[in-house]
């Protein structure tokens, strides 16, 4: 697209969103010939990575051609993938994100989204005609934020480009879609402003996600947001309503979610302590993927609450989404230290060798953090 200087971050968190569904397309495409191969650093790769991670960059300098791009896959071999077909698909769908976007960001909740459902638009109708009239007020009522902590809208949104990067994870838990097991199965892009601040991010399920509507036609589910909105949402549905979420649970303790290589070493003894304290409950849930361990924590279904994991092993494009969307909620995500991820790094360098430490509440957050400063712990792997 342009060379100009400034960017317009509604428009590229359009250009996310659309781009991870339209990338979902190549996902489940590809689901029955994965070609499956290990890169040289070891770790498994399949032709949906790549044919994934090239559709979202398209999207992306559709927007910008200067915008900082760290993405999990090499750039070349990315380049290689042959795929074609999706171009206005990708128009199409950017349409539909960028008026869904604008939607959001101006309060407009009386405008039909455009990712919606068919069906979900005639239902919403039909509640409307259906409904008794109202006495319109002379004064206006205020709005009623959807978290708990209130968080305010970016006012800014032009921006210089050099200030602006998108993290991609083209298809986070490559594992598991290897051996066609789909639920695990993300894809994550996120934008970050001065190597510090994730504002948006979006978490898409290419496969559906339980009690999630799914996008227009198709299976896929999204999650995006961030302080960019002032709020997290689910594509073409409803704002997440952190204080509805907490009251379904407020009487239950949180859990944690943990990879089943981890239910025994620092991760599992961290966590069996924060049971043994009463402040999580003791028995962690095991969840495969970095990115749906953060939406766990993020939708809260089975009252999961800490992904706490203070060991190497991910990387930056795996958190930034996810550190994006806490943001939004009231939650909070760093390292085991407490310290926010330095998102100035390489894609050579983006691993997080200080760990991840999500967390859906704050306080609970400084807990986990003090508890862990104030211990021995050491890891029996």
């Amino acid at each position: 697209m342009t060379d100009v200087t400034t960017v317009n971050l509604l428009d590229l968190a359009a250009s996310c969103l659309s781009s991870a569904i339209v990338a979902a397309d190549q996902i489940t495409s590809f689901a029955e010939t994965k070609n499956a191969r290990l890169k040289n650093d070891g770790s498994l790769v399949t032709d949906a990575d790549m044919a994934a991670q090239k559709v979202i960059v398209d999207g992306i300098r559709k927007i910008s051609n200067l915008v900082r791009i760290v993405g999990e896959e090499n750039e070349e071999e990315m380049r290689s993938s042959n795929i074609t077909g999706y171009e206005i698909q990708l128009e199409t769908m950017y349409q539909f994100a960028k008026k869904e976007i604008l939607i959001r960001y101006n309060d407009n909740d009386d405008d039909e989204l455009p990712l919606a459902q068919q069906q979900q638009q005639q239902q919403k109708e039909e509640v409307e005609e259906s409904a008794t009239p109202e006495i319109e007020e002379t004064v206006p009522s205020p709005k009623t934020t959807t978290t708990t902590t209130t968080i305010t809208k970016m006012d800014v949104y032009e921006v210089d480009v050099d200030r602006v990067s998108i993290f991609v994870d083209p298809l986070d838990a490559t594992g598991s879609y290897a051996k066609g097991d789909y639920d695990p199965v993300s894809i994550l892009v996120a934008i970050v402003l001065d190597n510090k601040t994730p504002c948006f991010g979006v978490i898409c399920k290419p496969f559906g996600y339980p009690k999630q509507t799914s996008i227009l036609d198709t299976d896929s589910v999204a999650i995006y947001g961030g302080t960019l909105l002032g709020a997290a949402y689910t594509a073409g549905g409803s704002a997440l309503d952190d204080n509805n979420i907490k009251q379904q649970h407020q009487n239950n303790i949180p859990r944690a979610v943990i990879s089943s290589s981890r239910s025994h070493g620092i991760v599992q003894d961290f966590v069996t302590h924060m049971g043994e304290k009463g402040m999580i409950h003791p028995e962690p849930l095991l969840v495969s993927g970095a990115g749906e361990k953060s939406l766990r924590i993020i939708l809260r279904s089975e009252n999961e609450g800490l992904w706490f994991f203070p060991l190497s092993g991910t990387s930056l494009w795996d958190v930034a989404a996810s550190d994006a969307l806490l943001r939004a909620t009231g939650g909070k995500l760093t390292d085991k230290y407490g310290n926010d991820m330095d998102y100035s790094k390489s894609r050579t360098e983006a691993e997080n060798i200080n760990g991840v430490v999500a967390c859906y509440d704050q306080t609970l957050h400084a807990e986990c953090i003090r508890i862990f400063l104030e211990g021995t712990w050491q890891d029996k792997d």
